[in-house]
């Protein structure tokens, strides 16, 4: 269980997170896709968010990341999210978020409302190419995928985006600063979906594309996570 403290820090298996959270050394990668709004509309009924549309078609992340060193712990994530928007502000709304240790499920669940859950995950990200085949702690296939990223480009990202949550009847707003270096671009992707598990199956009903519309890889990553604040829907 998670439990929030009275100074804002929480305490979560024995242990006490504050803020900001801070993630050191990570790698990351990820694939555009761009989607059918109607899909993505009917899974965002009742969280009061609203896809970002052009001609029909929603930004759907497939994202990869080793995460190594971190207030977190060492884990792998696999994530699907879509671009949307809330009362004025756009950011990503994380739809799906299966990780590979309990202690991050539980904080990601509590802090910042994301849905995190726990999985197998054989993810490698190495210059241009990250591959991941996921599966739930069944065994049960949810997708294979490589992701090429060619191109490299000779600067650092820094950045702040807004990540947003729907939970306990508001959306949770989570700002995330960013340094992102080792960046290459791309349009090389490729997915293989499994049968029978709830991720693969709305993947699959989306229509995916086969190709993305960009990939990128990233061979440092570093980012800071505040406190999320709740907004009404």
């Amino acid at each position: 269980m998670a439990t929030l403290l009275d100074d804002g820090s929480w305490e979560i298996q024995g242990r006490r997170l504050g803020f900001p959270v801070r993630i050191g050394e990570a790698s990351a990668a990820c694939a555009t896709y761009l989607v059918r709004t109607a899909g993505v509309r009917a899974l965002l009924t009742g969280t009061g968010l609203e896809p970002v549309s052009v001609a029909g078609r929603t930004p759907l992340f497939l994202v990869l990341v080793d995460y190594r060193i971190n207030d977190l712990g060492d884990y792998d994530e696999a994530g699907v999210a879509f671009l949307v928007r809330h009362r004025g502000r756009t950011g990503p709304y994380v739809h799906q978020l299966p990780v590979t240790q309990t202690f991050t499920m539980e904080a990601g669940r509590a802090l910042w409302g994301l849905p995190k859950w726990l999985a197998r995950a054989e993810l490698s990200i190495d210059g241009a190419d990250a591959t991941c085949r996921l599966a739930d702690v069944d065994g049960r296939h949810v997708l294979t995928t490589a992701i090429h990223a060619a191109l490299r480009l000779p600067f650092t990202l820094p950045g702040t985006i807004t990540a947003l949550a729907p939970h306990d009847g508001g959306v949770l707003a989570s700002p995330v600063r960013a340094r992102i270096g080792g960046l290459r671009v791309g349009r090389g992707a490729s997915v293989v979906l499994g049968s029978g598990h709830p991720m693969a199956d709305e993947l699959r009903a989306l229509g995916l594309p086969r190709r993305p519309l960009a990939t990128v890889v990233a061979g440092r990553v570093a980012f800071d996570m505040d406190p999320a604040t709740t907004q009404p829907r």
